[in-house]
């Protein structure tokens, strides 16, 4: 009698193990979801809203991305602190940067998600700042 009942708490407990693993899993691809990647024209940042605007070039691929339309501007949520795994970074040529370090006219690629609860704000992730071939030249020569 007392070794079946070993058997079923161990059988149980295997049970729970397994449907621990397959929700940690589960969450683990979800959050490894990819992003959309759109480029654009950097309009600008408003610290206060915590939003950036874009004049979009190429608007990505993807059912989210058939929102944004070539030549209209979009606006994107960013959070300017935090946790590196939390928070939109931003690079310039590769180079940490911050939101206050884009000027205005530049080409950038935004990677964002719609937001879990409203799939009207548009979360950016990361930011990238795409230097010109002029800019390039300037900084490395040219061949």
């Amino acid at each position: 009698m007392q070794i079946q009942a070993n058997r079923i708490v161990s059988a149980l407990g295997a049970v729970a193990l397994a449907v621990l693993f397959t929700t940690a899993v589960a969450g683990a691809a979800q959050a490894a979801e990819k992003s959309i990647q759109t480029e654009g024209e950097w309009i600008k940042y408003d610290a206060e809203a915590k939003t950036v605007t874009v004049k979009v070039k190429k608007p990505g691929r993807g059912d989210a991305a058939k929102a944004l339309k070539r030549n209209k501007e979009a606006v994107f949520a960013v959070k300017p602190e935090g946790s590196v795994l939390t928070r939109t970074t931003v690079a310039i040529n590769g180079v940490k940067g911050e939101l206050t370090d884009i000027p205005e006219g530049k080409t950038v690629n935004v990677y964002w998600r719609p937001d879990d609860k409203d799939p009207t704000i548009l979360r950016a992730r990361k930011i990238d700042v795409i230097l010109s071939d002029e800019e390039l030249d300037e900084m490395y020569g040219t061949e």
